[in-house]
This record gives C-alpha cells, structure tokens and sequence, in this order.
C-alpha cells in the first residue's frame, strides 16, 4: 500500500510540474511578441523529435529528485502518524488526475529518425538545383541557335549583293579570262618540255643498237695510257687484290702523314668537262685494318665531301673487325682518331640513306655528308634495276643543297660500278643542258683518269640503259605508248651477261 501511494503522489507532482512550465512559457511567449511568421510555423519533424528527447531527458530528471525527497521524509518520520500528515499536506496541494503514460523511445532510434529526414531534405534540395541547372542550359542553347540563324540570314543577304554587283563585271571580264586561259596553257606547255628532247631523241636514234655498243666497249677495253703507277706499287699493302693500277698524277694525296707516315689512299679524282663538282673514284677500305677505314673518313674530312655513293654488297661492310660506320639511327663509333656520328638512317627503301658526321680529333668543324647505299648491284654485272641509280642521279641533279657539293662514289675495286654511275650521271646531267652525249668518249675520259673504269661489256650495257630509261621517263612515262621501242630496247640491253665481254675473244690494243 505504502508502494502504490508513493506513486500516485510522485504523478500529482508531475502534473503540477508539467502546468507550472506551460504557465512560465506562455508568459516568456508573450513577453517576446517580436517574433516573425517564420517562427510561428508548426515545427517540423525533426524538431519535433529533439524536443521529445529534451522533455524525456527532463521527466527523468524529476523522478529522480522527487525520489529522493521521498526518502528524506521517510527516514526523518518516526511514526506512521507523521507520514499521514505529509500524505494529507501533499494531497491538499496536488491534483489527484493520472497522466497517460508517453511511449517509450531510445536515444538510438530518434537519432536514425532524425538522419532519415535530414537525407530526404539534401535529395530535394539537390534535385530543385539540378532542374534549375537545365532550365539555364535549354536557354543558352536557344539563345545560339538563335543567334546561328540571324548569321545565315545574314550571309545570304551578303551573297545575294555580292552576285548581283558582280554579274556585271564577269559579263565584261569573259573575253579578258579566255585570253589568259589560252595564254596559260602555252606557257605550261613551254614549262613541261625539257629542254633536252631534241638531243634526247637524236641519242635514241643513234645508239639503238647492240652491235655498234659491243664495239665501243671493245675500243673502251682495249686502251692502254703510258702513266706512271709508283705509289700504288710502293703501297700494296693498302690496295685489295687484284684492283687495277691508279696513276699518281691524279690520285689523292692526304695532307696528314698516315700510319707508318704514308700519305697514300686508293683514290682517284676525276674531271670532267663543264662538271663543277669535285668527283672522287674510290675503292672501298680493306676493313681488316682499322687505320685503312681511318684514312678513307680523314679524306672524306680533308676534301670535304658531301656525298657519298656506296656501290658495295651488304656482305662486304658486315661480318668484318671494323665497320665503315654504325648503321643504326643516332649511333656513334670512333675510328682511330675519327668520330663518325650517324645522325639520321633511312634505310625502308633502295638506296638506304644516311646522314653521317665525321669530326677529327682535335677539330671542331665537322664536315656532314649524305651516304647513299645501293647494295644489289652485283661485280662486273648490271644493276638489276635502273629506277635506284636514276634516283640517286635525279636527286643529285635536281637538289639546291648540293650545288658545287664535293662527290665520292666507292665500290670494291673502285672502277666498274662507280666510273659506270659517274658515266651515267655526266651523260644525264649533258642531256638537262641539252647537250647529246657521247658515252664511248665520256667512258674513254673516265678511263683516262681511272684503270679499269669499264670492267666489262654488261657495265658498258648499263650506262645506256639507265640513260635511255632516264629519257622515257621524261617523255612520258615508262609506260607511254610512245616509248614502246625504248622500252623494248633495254629489255636487249637488260640481257646482257658479264660473259658476253669480247676482251676473251679478240683482244685489242689501242694507246691513249
């Protein structure tokens, strides 16, 4: 009994409590009367929330001190007498009505609650800015195409003034545009003829046969000239075996004492008519010996040669001590005291191309010369294609960058491959002055200069085929009709054999 009266005395004091704080706010509330409409607004859920979590926070509170008050007086009263009087004072002040017990709620689920709400609110709030977003791009991209339209508008209102002012002027400048298209098909015409046709076509007339080639090339064979060959008896050793002799009054001299002090190199230079250029006939170093290969790059340096054509096979630069130069794009080899530096390689086509640097030690001026190598022509045979060599000859002829440009052409032994390109290139480059040339006495001053510069009657065959494909190619086209009989004639000519020499069968002597 005592436990049950306890309790309703405890409800009594909570609902006076709970009256007393709505009193003290209504009075705050009316004291304030400055808030806005904003304000005055029903809360909302989450508010609604945390103000339940304060009212439970405080209804705890007052138990707990109600209890202990509880316990106070009972401890102090030492008779029933004295708690029935406290029980008939407190009744006297304290309404008897029991309150509705709350729902009981965790801290943990209202703090969910309370997450929940405040996610739904960003979700909102992000999806009024994303339809806010669209509403300003749809109106810029109007504005554009707005804007796109009234250019169009424009330009065809610009147009129309343009042609109508126009009209008169193209009627009066017909007779004028007649005039210059007349005038400039006649000067294309003067432009595209080459000045060498005329001399061109007399050569094909003259030379289109086999026969009269063949005894050509048994004069060329037979000429012997009366000229002192000692260096290259005193200097065998640097010469390969079996190469032809070289006559000292033309040879080239280093300027530098070379190994054991000898200035000799297997080198001819060769001149040649109205030819500018420095032409250079050169056998290809032995590449056994390291100091060979140095004296071949020093006289590349000392005659300051920009071009550099190699008539050589790929077997006879690899597999060997020392290497000419490093084929690789960027590589870099020393030679003795040289630096050979090769800075560009294009070696996807035929001849495979090189830009090489050659700096002594101790200089610092290096010379830059362009190396075109062209293996598949084979010893004492024809080239099996002439499109190669005419590539080399044209570039050469055609270039800016290598006028008065010092030229070496190096083969094995330094004489049929490369006095038979030179024969070709002097004959081509006569034929652009409109010059007719005379092979038999290009190859007879060739040979003059150089021993052994016509080797055998296939590399006699060849010169011709190259200039006479050089000339249908500048008629026309390889394929035209018109050059069916020059096309038909360096088929002959392609057929050729080194066997077909006549030195084995009728050898004939002829001095210069």
């Amino acid at each position: 009994m005592e436990k049950k009266e306890k309790k309703s005395v405890i409800q009594r004091v909570k609902k006076t409590l709970r009256q007393r704080s709505k009193s003290t706010d209504a009075s705050s509330e009316q004291k304030k009367g400055t808030k806005t409409v904003d304000d005055a607004e029903a809360p909302s859920k989450i508010t609604r929330v945390k103000a339940a979590i304060t009212n439970r926070t405080r209804s705890i509170g007052i138990k707990i001190s109600i209890s202990k008050e509880c316990n106070t007086t009972t401890s102090r009263s030492h008779s029933r007498e004295s708690n029935q009087k406290t029980k008939n004072s407190v009744l006297s002040s304290v309404d008897m009505e029991e309150d509705p017990e709350a729902p009981v709620q965790t801290l943990d689920l209202m703090m969910i609650e309370i997450k929940k709400e405040e996610l739904k609110e960003k979700k909102e709030k992000e999806k009024t800015d994303e339809e806010k977003r669209e509403r300003k791009e749809d109106k810029r991209e109007d504005k554009k195409e707005e804007k796109k339209e009234d250019k169009k508008e424009e330009k065809k209102e610009v147009r129309k003034d343009c042609r109508e002012n126009s009209m008169y002027s193209m009627e009066r400048s017909d007779e004028k545009a007649v005039k210059k298209k007349h005038s400039k098909k006649h000067s294309k015409q003067k432009t595209k003829m080459w000045l060498g046709m005329p001399s061109a076509l007399n050569f094909c007339n003259k030379n289109n046969d086999i026969q009269k080639i063949r005894e050509e090339f048994g004069f060329l064979d037979s000429l012997v000239c009366n000229k002192t060959t000692e260096d290259f008896e005193a200097n065998k050793v640097r010469n390969r075996e079996g190469c032809p002799k070289i006559y000292d009054e033309n040879r080239v001299q280093l300027n530098r004492p070379g190994h054991e002090d000898v200035n000799y190199i297997n080198a001819s230079v060769i001149t040649l008519k109205d030819f500018e250029h420095k032409l250079i006939v050169a056998q290809l170093p032995q590449m056994e010996n390291e100091s060979f290969v140095e004296d071949f790059w020093y006289m590349i340096y000392q005659e300051q040669i920009n071009l550099v054509y190699l008539m050589v096979p790929d077997d006879k630069l690899k597999n060997t001590t020392t290497s000419l130069f490093n084929d690789e794009n960027g590589g870099y080899q020393y030679t003795g005291k040289m630096f050979i530096n090769n800075r560009r390689a294009d070696v996807s086509g035929d001849p495979k191309e090189y830009t090489i640097e050659v700096l002594p030690e101790g200089n610092s001026d290096s010379v830059i010369c362009q190396v075109h190598h062209h293996a598949p022509w084979k010893h004492l045979q024809q080239p099996p294609k002439t499109l190669p060599i005419i590539k080399m000859i044209h570039q050469f002829l055609s270039e800016k960058q290598v006028q008065n440009a010092g030229v070496c052409v190096v083969s094995l032994f330094g004489c049929g491959r490369a006095c038979s390109f030179i024969g070709a290139l002097y004959a081509i480059n006569q034929l652009n002055n409109g010059i007719e040339p005379n092979i038999c006495e290009i190859m007879k001053n060739i040979k003059q200069q150089r021993p052994g510069g016509v080797e055998s009657f296939a590399q006699c065959a060849s010169i011709y085929a190259i200039v006479f494909d050089y000339i249908a190619r500048k008629r026309g086209g390889k394929k035209a009709p018109v050059n069916k009989d020059i096309n038909r004639f360096i088929d002959e000519l392609a057929e050729i054999s080194p066997a077909c020499s006549p030195t084995k069968g009728m050898p004939l002597s002829t001095e210069l």
